[in-house]
Protein backbone atom coordinates (compact mmCIF):
# COMPACT_ATOMS: atom_id res chain seq x y z
CA UNK A 1 0.00 0.00 0.00
CA UNK A 2 1.10 3.35 -0.98
CA UNK A 3 0.67 6.82 1.31
CA UNK A 4 0.22 9.95 -0.50
CA UNK A 5 0.74 13.35 1.11
CA UNK A 6 -0.19 16.33 -0.55
CA UNK A 7 0.70 19.59 0.55
CA UNK A 8 -0.67 22.80 -0.66
CA UNK A 9 -0.56 26.49 0.09
CA UNK A 10 -4.03 28.38 0.71
CA UNK A 11 -4.35 29.98 -2.52
CA UNK A 12 -5.59 26.70 -4.26
CA UNK A 13 -2.33 26.38 -6.87
CA UNK A 14 -1.16 23.23 -7.81
CA UNK A 15 0.55 20.83 -5.43
CA UNK A 16 4.00 21.66 -4.79
CA UNK A 17 4.65 18.53 -2.33
CA UNK A 18 3.80 14.86 -2.63
CA UNK A 19 5.48 12.17 -0.66
CA UNK A 20 5.06 8.80 -0.92
CA UNK A 21 5.18 6.50 1.97
CA UNK A 22 5.18 2.50 1.32
CA UNK A 23 3.82 0.41 3.96
CA UNK A 24 4.00 -3.44 5.06
CA UNK A 25 1.30 -5.49 6.68
CA UNK A 26 -2.17 -5.09 7.92
CA UNK A 27 -1.08 -2.49 10.45
CA UNK A 28 0.93 0.14 10.24
CA UNK A 29 2.16 3.44 12.15
CA UNK A 30 4.15 6.60 10.83
CA UNK A 31 5.36 9.13 13.19
CA UNK A 32 7.17 11.94 13.28
CA UNK A 33 6.86 11.91 9.22
CA UNK A 34 8.67 15.68 8.09
CA UNK A 35 7.34 16.96 5.34
CA UNK A 36 10.03 19.91 3.93
CA UNK A 37 8.64 23.17 3.11
CA UNK A 38 10.00 26.33 1.49
CA UNK A 39 10.69 28.65 3.39
CA UNK A 40 8.45 31.38 2.58
CA UNK A 41 5.48 29.24 3.35
CA UNK A 42 3.95 29.79 6.45
CA UNK A 43 0.11 28.62 5.83
CA UNK A 44 -1.23 25.81 3.69
CA UNK A 45 -3.08 22.87 3.55
CA UNK A 46 -2.77 19.22 2.58
CA UNK A 47 -4.11 15.69 2.01
CA UNK A 48 -3.03 12.43 3.29
CA UNK A 49 -4.43 9.57 1.13
CA UNK A 50 -4.80 5.87 0.25
CA UNK A 51 -5.35 3.59 -2.42
CA UNK A 52 -9.34 2.90 -2.84
CA UNK A 53 -10.41 -0.18 -0.58
CA UNK A 54 -14.24 -1.46 0.15
CA UNK A 55 -14.96 2.03 2.32
CA UNK A 56 -14.22 5.29 0.27
CA UNK A 57 -15.17 7.25 2.95
CA UNK A 58 -11.84 6.56 5.23
CA UNK A 59 -9.53 6.82 2.44
CA UNK A 60 -8.40 10.66 2.47
CA UNK A 61 -7.28 12.94 5.90
CA UNK A 62 -7.22 16.79 5.61
CA UNK A 63 -5.03 18.67 8.31
CA UNK A 64 -4.18 22.31 7.86
CA UNK A 65 -0.76 24.36 9.41
CA UNK A 66 0.29 27.97 10.44
CA UNK A 67 3.04 29.30 12.01
CA UNK A 68 1.93 28.58 16.00
CA UNK A 69 1.33 31.85 17.70
CA UNK A 70 2.68 32.31 20.91
CA UNK A 71 0.83 30.70 23.77
CA UNK A 72 -0.03 33.14 26.46
CA UNK A 73 -0.97 32.27 29.85
CA UNK A 74 -2.85 34.45 32.51
CA UNK A 75 -1.65 33.84 36.28
CA UNK A 76 -3.84 35.08 38.65
CA UNK A 77 -2.40 34.59 42.41
CA UNK A 78 -2.18 35.17 46.11
CA UNK A 79 0.06 33.05 47.08
CA UNK A 80 4.00 33.75 45.41
CA UNK A 81 5.15 30.52 46.42
CA UNK A 82 2.71 28.44 45.03
CA UNK A 83 2.29 30.66 42.28
CA UNK A 84 5.99 30.32 40.97
CA UNK A 85 5.94 26.42 40.29
CA UNK A 86 2.49 27.29 38.33
CA UNK A 87 4.75 30.11 36.58
CA UNK A 88 7.53 27.74 35.18
CA UNK A 89 4.97 24.49 34.61
CA UNK A 90 3.28 27.11 32.02
CA UNK A 91 6.59 29.08 30.86
CA UNK A 92 8.43 26.35 29.69
CA UNK A 93 7.58 24.77 26.58
CA UNK A 94 7.70 21.07 25.33
CA UNK A 95 8.37 22.48 21.93
CA UNK A 96 11.19 25.20 20.99
CA UNK A 97 9.20 26.30 18.40
CA UNK A 98 6.56 27.14 20.55
CA UNK A 99 6.99 30.32 22.79
CA UNK A 100 4.86 30.26 26.08
CA UNK A 101 3.74 33.96 27.40
CA UNK A 102 2.97 33.46 31.09
CA UNK A 103 1.65 36.96 32.12
CA UNK A 104 1.40 37.11 36.30
CA UNK A 105 -1.68 39.78 37.75
CA UNK A 106 -3.39 40.20 40.04
CA UNK A 107 -7.41 40.66 41.08
CA UNK A 108 -6.73 44.73 40.04
CA UNK A 109 -5.30 44.23 37.03
CA UNK A 110 -7.61 42.08 35.41
CA UNK A 111 -9.09 44.63 34.01
CA UNK A 112 -6.08 45.00 31.94
CA UNK A 113 -6.21 41.99 30.19
CA UNK A 114 -5.93 41.46 26.63
CA UNK A 115 -8.12 38.12 26.96
CA UNK A 116 -8.63 37.89 22.51
CA UNK A 117 -5.31 36.53 23.24
CA UNK A 118 -5.25 34.42 26.08
CA UNK A 119 -5.16 30.91 26.25
CA UNK A 120 -5.10 29.49 29.56
CA UNK A 121 -6.02 30.75 33.02
CA UNK A 122 -4.30 29.27 36.11
CA UNK A 123 -6.70 31.16 38.79
CA UNK A 124 -5.23 30.57 42.39
CA UNK A 125 -7.25 33.27 43.88
CA UNK A 126 -11.01 33.53 45.58
CA UNK A 127 -13.18 32.17 42.13
CA UNK A 128 -14.08 35.49 39.85
CA UNK A 129 -17.46 36.98 40.30
CA UNK A 130 -18.86 39.73 38.06
CA UNK A 131 -16.97 41.26 35.14
CA UNK A 132 -14.14 38.77 35.90
CA UNK A 133 -16.08 35.51 35.68
CA UNK A 134 -18.41 37.14 32.54
CA UNK A 135 -14.24 37.62 31.20
CA UNK A 136 -13.32 33.53 32.29
CA UNK A 137 -16.77 32.79 30.60
CA UNK A 138 -16.53 34.33 27.59
CA UNK A 139 -12.83 32.84 27.06
CA UNK A 140 -14.12 29.76 27.73
CA UNK A 141 -16.66 29.89 25.01
CA UNK A 142 -13.99 30.72 23.00
CA UNK A 143 -12.52 27.62 23.94
CA UNK A 144 -9.85 28.66 26.61
CA UNK A 145 -8.87 26.72 29.16
CA UNK A 146 -9.35 27.75 32.82
CA UNK A 147 -7.46 25.91 35.50
CA UNK A 148 -8.67 27.16 39.53
CA UNK A 149 -6.34 26.30 42.55
CA UNK A 150 -7.62 26.88 45.72
CA UNK A 151 -6.52 29.68 47.82
CA UNK A 152 -6.15 30.05 51.38
CA UNK A 153 -8.72 31.78 52.58
CA UNK A 154 -12.55 32.12 50.47
CA UNK A 155 -15.83 33.31 50.77
CA UNK A 156 -19.05 31.91 49.15
CA UNK A 157 -17.67 32.57 46.04
CA UNK A 158 -19.02 29.93 43.01
CA UNK A 159 -17.94 29.63 39.89
CA UNK A 160 -19.52 27.60 36.76
CA UNK A 161 -22.01 26.29 39.94
CA UNK A 162 -18.56 25.07 41.84
CA UNK A 163 -17.42 26.29 44.72
CA UNK A 164 -14.27 25.37 47.35
CA UNK A 165 -15.34 24.29 51.19
CA UNK A 166 -12.84 23.72 53.74
CA UNK A 167 -9.25 23.02 53.87
CA UNK A 168 -8.99 19.17 55.08
CA UNK A 169 -5.58 18.23 56.84
CA UNK A 170 -4.52 14.68 55.23
CA UNK A 171 -1.63 13.01 57.83
CA UNK A 172 1.54 11.74 56.72
CA UNK A 173 0.52 12.64 53.36
CA UNK A 174 -2.01 10.42 51.26
CA UNK A 175 -1.62 9.18 47.72
CA UNK A 176 -4.06 9.36 44.95
CA UNK A 177 -6.15 6.47 44.26
CA UNK A 178 -7.74 6.76 41.16
CA UNK A 179 -7.71 8.91 38.41
CA UNK A 180 -9.06 9.05 34.58
CA UNK A 181 -5.61 7.45 32.10
CA UNK A 182 -8.00 7.10 29.19
CA UNK A 183 -8.63 11.16 28.23
CA UNK A 184 -8.53 14.27 29.20
CA UNK A 185 -5.45 15.90 31.08
CA UNK A 186 -4.59 13.03 33.39
CA UNK A 187 -4.57 10.87 30.08
CA UNK A 188 -1.38 8.44 29.62
CA UNK A 189 1.65 9.25 27.15
CA UNK A 190 1.92 9.00 23.41
CA UNK A 191 3.60 5.86 24.03
CA UNK A 192 0.87 4.32 26.25
CA UNK A 193 2.54 5.03 29.55
CA UNK A 194 0.43 6.38 32.15
CA UNK A 195 1.79 9.65 34.52
CA UNK A 196 3.20 9.10 37.34
CA UNK A 197 -0.29 10.47 39.75
CA UNK A 198 -0.25 7.33 41.47
CA UNK A 199 3.17 9.06 43.25
CA UNK A 200 1.97 12.15 44.35
CA UNK A 201 1.42 13.27 48.22
CA UNK A 202 -1.47 15.40 49.10
CA UNK A 203 -0.96 16.78 52.51
CA UNK A 204 -3.93 18.97 52.30
CA UNK A 205 -6.51 18.90 50.26
CA UNK A 206 -9.49 21.36 49.83
CA UNK A 207 -13.23 20.47 49.52
CA UNK A 208 -15.65 20.97 46.30
CA UNK A 209 -18.90 21.55 45.90
CA UNK A 210 -21.18 21.21 42.72
CA UNK A 211 -21.88 19.66 40.08
CA UNK A 212 -18.36 18.29 38.49
CA UNK A 213 -16.69 15.32 37.02
CA UNK A 214 -13.87 13.77 39.18
CA UNK A 215 -10.75 13.00 36.84
CA UNK A 216 -8.63 12.01 40.13
CA UNK A 217 -10.08 11.08 43.44
CA UNK A 218 -8.03 10.84 46.87
CA UNK A 219 -8.58 7.78 49.30
CA UNK A 220 -12.26 8.03 50.63
CA UNK A 221 -13.31 9.72 47.23
CA UNK A 222 -12.64 12.84 47.93
CA UNK A 223 -12.08 14.72 44.54
CA UNK A 224 -8.44 15.89 43.83
CA UNK A 225 -9.05 16.88 40.00
CA UNK A 226 -12.35 17.58 38.41
CA UNK A 227 -14.00 19.59 35.48
CA UNK A 228 -17.10 21.51 35.10
CA UNK A 229 -19.49 21.11 32.17
CA UNK A 230 -18.75 24.18 29.57
CA UNK A 231 -20.10 24.82 26.39
CA UNK A 232 -16.69 24.74 24.37
CA UNK A 233 -13.84 25.42 26.55
CA UNK A 234 -12.49 24.00 29.65
CA UNK A 235 -12.77 24.23 33.04
CA UNK A 236 -10.65 22.61 36.11
CA UNK A 237 -10.62 22.66 39.39
CA UNK A 238 -7.79 21.22 41.66
CA UNK A 239 -8.27 21.14 44.99
CA UNK A 240 -4.79 21.34 46.26
CA UNK A 241 -1.91 23.51 45.50
CA UNK A 242 1.80 23.08 44.22
CA UNK A 243 2.96 24.28 47.77
CA UNK A 244 4.94 22.21 49.49
CA UNK A 245 2.85 22.46 52.61
CA UNK A 246 -0.08 20.76 50.42
CA UNK A 247 1.49 18.58 48.31
CA UNK A 248 4.15 17.21 46.05
CA UNK A 249 3.26 18.85 43.21
CA UNK A 250 6.08 21.16 42.73
CA UNK A 251 8.47 18.57 44.10
CA UNK A 252 7.34 15.74 41.58
CA UNK A 253 7.18 17.95 38.74
CA UNK A 254 6.05 15.48 35.55
CA UNK A 255 2.33 15.71 36.81
CA UNK A 256 1.62 19.82 37.27
CA UNK A 257 3.70 20.68 34.10
CA UNK A 258 2.21 17.92 31.73
CA UNK A 259 -1.38 18.85 32.92
CA UNK A 260 -0.63 22.63 32.71
CA UNK A 261 1.03 21.90 29.15
CA UNK A 262 -2.20 19.70 28.12
CA UNK A 263 -4.00 22.16 29.01
CA UNK A 264 -2.35 25.34 27.50
CA UNK A 265 -1.97 23.10 24.10
CA UNK A 266 -5.78 22.84 23.90
CA UNK A 267 -6.54 26.56 24.95
CA UNK A 268 -4.19 27.54 21.60
CA UNK A 269 -5.37 25.57 19.29
CA UNK A 270 -9.12 26.70 19.64
CA UNK A 271 -7.56 30.66 19.35
CA UNK A 272 -5.40 29.92 16.72
CA UNK A 273 -5.33 30.54 13.35
CA UNK A 274 -6.08 26.53 12.43
CA UNK A 275 -8.05 24.04 13.40
CA UNK A 276 -8.76 19.92 13.48
CA UNK A 277 -12.87 19.85 13.77
CA UNK A 278 -14.86 16.74 13.35
CA UNK A 279 -17.61 16.38 10.62
CA UNK A 280 -21.04 17.11 12.63
CA UNK A 281 -19.57 18.83 15.72
CA UNK A 282 -21.19 22.23 16.57
CA UNK A 283 -18.46 24.85 16.00
CA UNK A 284 -18.62 28.71 16.78
CA UNK A 285 -18.47 29.74 13.01
CA UNK A 286 -21.20 29.49 10.48
CA UNK A 287 -19.92 27.47 7.63
CA UNK A 288 -22.02 29.42 5.14
CA UNK A 289 -19.42 31.74 5.54
CA UNK A 290 -16.79 29.13 4.69
CA UNK A 291 -14.50 29.37 1.54
CA UNK A 292 -14.38 25.55 0.65
CA UNK A 293 -10.41 24.99 -0.60
CA UNK A 294 -10.10 21.04 -1.36
CA UNK A 295 -13.67 18.70 -0.37
CA UNK A 296 -16.82 16.64 -1.56
CA UNK A 297 -17.89 17.66 -4.52
CA UNK A 298 -21.68 18.83 -4.43
CA UNK A 299 -21.67 19.70 -0.90
CA UNK A 300 -23.95 22.73 0.32
CA UNK A 301 -22.00 25.80 1.70
CA UNK A 302 -24.43 25.39 4.78
CA UNK A 303 -23.35 21.52 5.13
CA UNK A 304 -19.87 22.33 4.98
CA UNK A 305 -19.03 21.41 8.86
CA UNK A 306 -20.25 17.81 7.92
CA UNK A 307 -18.05 17.05 5.03
CA UNK A 308 -14.34 16.41 4.81
CA UNK A 309 -12.28 18.59 3.41
CA UNK A 310 -10.46 21.88 3.54
CA UNK A 311 -11.70 24.96 4.19
CA UNK A 312 -10.77 28.93 5.30
CA UNK A 313 -13.13 31.58 6.44
CA UNK A 314 -11.14 34.90 7.03
CA UNK A 315 -7.56 34.26 8.10
CA UNK A 316 -8.64 30.53 9.94
CA UNK A 317 -7.84 27.64 8.07
CA UNK A 318 -10.14 24.63 8.64
CA UNK A 319 -9.76 20.84 8.20
CA UNK A 320 -12.56 18.55 9.00
CA UNK A 321 -12.49 15.11 9.16
CA UNK A 322 -15.02 12.02 9.77
CA UNK A 323 -14.48 10.85 13.71
CA UNK A 324 -12.15 8.52 14.83
CA UNK A 325 -14.96 6.44 16.22
CA UNK A 326 -16.35 5.87 12.70
CA UNK A 327 -13.50 3.66 11.78
CA UNK A 328 -13.36 1.47 15.41
CA UNK A 329 -15.08 -1.45 14.83
CA UNK A 330 -17.49 -1.51 17.79
CA UNK A 331 -18.65 -4.88 19.59
CA UNK A 332 -22.14 -5.63 20.09
CA UNK A 333 -23.25 -6.90 23.52
CA UNK A 334 -25.31 -10.11 24.07
CA UNK A 335 -28.48 -8.33 24.25
CA UNK A 336 -27.80 -6.24 21.15
CA UNK A 337 -27.23 -9.24 19.30
CA UNK A 338 -29.94 -10.90 20.08
CA UNK A 339 -31.98 -8.51 19.17
CA UNK A 340 -30.40 -7.95 16.02
CA UNK A 341 -30.87 -12.02 15.07
CA UNK A 342 -33.85 -12.25 16.73
CA UNK A 343 -36.13 -14.86 15.11
CA UNK A 344 -33.35 -15.78 12.75
CA UNK A 345 -31.47 -19.52 12.93
CA UNK A 346 -27.65 -18.95 13.66
CA UNK A 347 -24.75 -20.38 14.97
CA UNK A 348 -22.60 -18.65 17.54
CA UNK A 349 -18.97 -19.24 18.25
CA UNK A 350 -17.57 -17.82 21.01
CA UNK A 351 -13.65 -17.32 21.06
CA UNK A 352 -10.84 -14.90 22.87
CA UNK A 353 -7.50 -13.50 21.55
CA UNK A 354 -4.97 -15.81 22.37
CA UNK A 355 -7.45 -18.95 22.85
CA UNK A 356 -5.66 -21.64 21.28
CA UNK A 357 -8.95 -24.60 21.34
CA UNK A 358 -9.57 -24.09 17.90
CA UNK A 359 -6.16 -25.00 16.82
CA UNK A 360 -6.03 -27.83 19.57
CA UNK A 361 -9.03 -29.39 17.30
CA UNK A 362 -7.92 -28.77 14.08
CA UNK A 363 -4.44 -31.10 15.31
CA UNK A 364 -7.05 -33.02 17.51
CA UNK A 365 -9.15 -33.99 13.89
CA UNK A 366 -5.54 -35.23 12.15
CA UNK A 367 -5.01 -37.07 15.07
CA UNK A 368 -8.28 -38.78 14.73
CA UNK A 369 -7.72 -39.48 10.72
CA UNK A 370 -4.12 -41.10 11.44
CA UNK A 371 -5.32 -43.12 14.52
CA UNK A 372 -8.49 -44.48 12.16
CA UNK A 373 -5.85 -45.41 9.51
CA UNK A 374 -3.27 -47.20 11.74
CA UNK A 375 -6.42 -49.20 13.65
CA UNK A 376 -7.67 -50.23 9.96
CA UNK A 377 -3.55 -51.26 9.30
CA UNK A 378 -3.51 -53.18 12.40
CA UNK A 379 -6.48 -54.78 11.62
CA UNK A 380 -5.56 -56.19 8.37
CA UNK A 381 -2.38 -57.57 10.35
CA UNK A 382 -4.12 -59.36 12.64
CA UNK A 383 -5.80 -61.23 10.01
CA UNK A 384 -5.47 -64.86 10.16
CA UNK A 385 -3.34 -66.14 7.72
CA UNK A 386 -4.71 -68.65 5.21
CA UNK A 387 -2.54 -71.76 5.16
CA UNK A 388 -1.71 -73.28 1.66
CA UNK A 389 -3.49 -76.63 0.76
CA UNK A 390 -0.95 -79.09 -0.49
CA UNK A 391 -3.00 -80.94 -3.38
CA UNK A 392 -3.63 -84.75 -1.26
CA UNK A 393 -2.39 -87.43 -4.36
CA UNK A 394 -4.70 -89.56 -6.34
CA UNK A 395 -5.46 -92.77 -4.89
CA UNK A 396 -5.60 -95.97 -7.64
Amino acid sequence: MTLRTLVIPPTMKPPNRRTDVSTTGPEFELRDHRIPLEAQRESGWGRVSIPGDANPADNEFYFVFDQPPPRRTILVADDPVASRALHLAAAISPDPSVQNVVDVVTLDQLATVEWEQVSLVLWHAPLPTGDDAAAVHALLDRGGQAVFFPPREFGEEAFAGVKWTAWTELADGVPVETWRGDQDLLSHTQSGAALPVGDLEIRRACGLTGEHTPLATLKGSQTLLARVTTNRGGAYFCATTPAPSDSSLATNGVVLYVLVQRALALGAAALGHTQQLVAGDPIAEQPATWHKLAGADGALSTEFAHHAGAYAHGEKLLAVNRSAAEDEAPVLSDVRLAELFEGLDYSRVDDRAGNFSALIQEIWRLFQLVMMAALIVEAVLCLPRIANRATAPATR
